[in-house]
């Protein structure tokens, strides 16, 4: 299963994470902030309402009381009073002896009203308000607490007995005005997601429009064309860099294949010459080889001479050799040795070597400090010898 989570979520594009990501913290920031508004709103308002609760308690509680359509004494029996109206504020008054109450709000209809405690007496308002006066839910017809209220005493009568009494307000109004508060904020909120979703994804297509740009150079790559390269973004931004860092790479890429072709070209080159130059030594040898075997060489000199050759020929062949292997194992060019190089003995030897190839032929190397001389056209003499000898045999 969480194999399964990865997996789908590999799947989804950069942007749609991107644009998802940002509507939810966008969403959650929205709900917590609406949602603690609203506590701290309920709170402060049930802060607000338990001081009023406590300094109506606290205060003139004759007020609600009208004395035959006049202000109540202060010391008059309840008995002899009446209730007088009151728009916000239920007053209901218990009678210690029969446990019944009378309530301010008796024009209204019973769904209006809240339902109070069936009994209570000045000890269990004493035990109630130990510490102050404690504010306590009361319930409507519906069962719902729409009702906030505190318990107190009041002076019944002359002999100062007191009567139990109960203020409470209704916490309907404030229960509306949250319900209008979030309702409000649930409008705007799902209005201010869809316009940041809709901000968030023209903003993450805008700005990964150099990334698609990426994408396309890297496949034109793949496909074999290294002359492509990134440009349009801002220098200073991170795909700017990123193209920088990129078009860098390819410049080496670049550089590294057009060494590669090149040094695939001096190797080709170079075989072709070292294939070249070992012809010619290996037809020399073999020459030398033939004369060798027909009995051609009669004397030691012409057989030391012969294997002269051969060992000079086999020791070039291995220098060759010996660059082919380096070659082969990718090491630097061979550094030239620039040096004098007197022709004369390379003229002879590879006469020789032609000679030794095909008897039948007669080669002659005039080297320049003979050509002032007589015999300037006549062949060295180890030429006249090989031929003289070729002749012979003939």
């Amino acid at each position: 299963m969480h194999q399964t989570i990865n997996e789908r979520w590999n799947r989804i594009s950069l942007r749609t994470k991107i644009t998802g990501v940002t509507v939810l913290m966008l969403t959650l920031g929205l709900l917590v902030s609406g949602i603690g508004t609203a506590a701290m709103l309920r709170s402060y308002v049930e802060e607000q309402t338990k001081g009023k609760l406590a300094a109506i308690a606290s205060g003139d509680l004759m007020k609600y009381f009208t004395d035959e359509g006049g202000d109540a004494d202060p010391g008059t029996d309840l008995d002899d009073l009446a209730f007088r109206p009151a728009e916000e504020v239920f007053v209901a008054v218990y009678d210690e002896q029969t446990g019944k109450w009378a309530h301010n709000w008796g024009d209204r209809e019973s769904s209006e009203l809240p339902r109070l405690p069936a009994m209570l007496t000045p000890a269990m308002v004493n035990e109630k308000n130990a510490g102050g006066y404690q504010v306590f839910p009361l319930r409507d017809a519906d069962g719902n607490s729409t009702f906030r209220a505190v318990a107190a005493l009041m002076t019944a009568d002359r002999q100062g007995t007191y009567a139990p009494i109960i203020i409470a307000v209704s916490s309907k109004a404030t229960e509306q005005l949250l319900a209008v508060y979030l309702t409000i904020f649930l409008g705007f909120g799902l209005g201010v997601v869809l316009i940041g979703a809709l901000l968030t994804r023209m903003l993450v297509t805008s700005t990964f429009t150099p990334l698609r740009e990426v994408e396309r150079t890297a496949a034109a790559i793949a496909d074999g064309d290294f002359s492509q390269r990134l440009g349009g973004a801002t220098p200073n931004t991170e795909v700017g860099r990123l193209n920088r860092s990129l078009n860098t790479m390819l410049n080496r890429i670049d550089r590294a294949f057009r060494d590669r072709a090149r040094t695939i070209e001096q190797m080709r080159r170079f075989v072709g010459d070292a294939s070249h130059e070992l012809r010619t030594p290996l037809v020399s040898v073999r020459g030398y080889a033939e004369l060798y075997r027909m009995g051609a060489l009669q004397s030691p000199e012409e057989v030391a001479q012969a294997m002269d050759r051969i060992e000079k020929e086999a020791i070039r062949m291995g220098g060759l050799v010996e660059d082919l292997l380096a070659l082969a194992r990718l090491d630097e060019a061979k550094p030239l040795e620039l040096a004098e190089v007197d022709l004369v003995p390379l003229a002879r030897d590879a006469a020789l070597d032609a000679m030794a190839a095909n008897p039948a032929r007669t080669v002659t190397v005039i080297a320049p400090e003979e050509l002032d001389s007589a015999d300037a056209a006549s062949p060295a003499p180890e030429l006249e010898v090989e031929r003289r000898r070729r002749r012979a045999r003939r």
